[in-house]
């Protein structure tokens, strides 16, 4: 009796599962995006890169440079266009993750903070060019 008592506790001790502490649902897709460090001190890079997924406050991409730091902040353009006449959206993001991936590459994950909003700009613009 004790033995099956003993088997039921080990089954039960496997079972247990570690939280999933993400908040917003991923979406797998594949979008351009600019990425470069917001602080002057450190490694410089300027990457175009694609996203592998993302999420409503955050991305997740794939590099070959190892200058990613978790607790970086970094500027990202996202989706990113490099036609004269493209909106870039620009977001103040911060490094929470680095993976290891295979053949060289390390996995970024960036929660974005706060975006860079020009829309007001757009708007005083189109008004000094229509009083002109």
């Amino acid at each position: 009796m004790s033995d099956n008592n003993t088997s039921t506790l080990t089954a039960r001790a496997t079972v247990v599962q570690l939280p999933n502490r993400r908040v917003k649902r991923r979406v797998k897709i594949s979008q351009p995006l600019r990425v470069r460090p917001s602080e002057p001190h450190g490694r410089q890079f300027d990457e175009v890169l694609v996203t592998i997924n993302v999420c409503r406050d955050g991305l997740y991409f794939a590099t070959r440079e190892n200058n990613y730091e978790p607790g970086r902040r970094v500027f990202i353009t996202f989706p990113y266009s490099n036609d004269p006449c493209a909106v870039n959206l620009e977001y103040i993001g911060r490094i929470v993750r680095v993976d290891k991936l295979p053949r060289g590459q390390f996995g970024v994950a960036v929660q974005l903070l706060l975006s860079v909003n020009l829309q007001s700009d757009f708007k005083d613009y189109r008004y000094l060019a229509t009083k002109s």
